[in-house]
């Protein structure tokens, strides 16, 4: 997936497939943080556009969860 994935593309996603992305997302910020603090990494804006794509990610992903538990019920 591109590190710029839209909202709109994000609500279209499955629960199950929006939970892998997210678990992707966070190994991916995760590498960039160290490669930060290590100074490989000299894109360090890189890292805040991919921290906040995953904050983005999750918020959908818990509006899409919240949304299909109500529909369940």
């Amino acid at each position: 997936m591109s590190a710029l994935t839209t909202t709109k593309e994000l609500h279209k996603m499955s629960p199950k497939d929006l939970l892998k992305e997210i678990i992707a997302q966070e190994n991916t910020v995760v590498k960039l943080r160290l490669g930060v603090k290590l100074g490989k990494e000299k894109d360090s804006a890189k890292y805040i556009r991919e921290k906040k794509q995953l904050a983005r990610m999750k918020t959908v992903y818990s509006s899409v969860s919240s949304s299909s538990e109500k529909n369940e019920n």
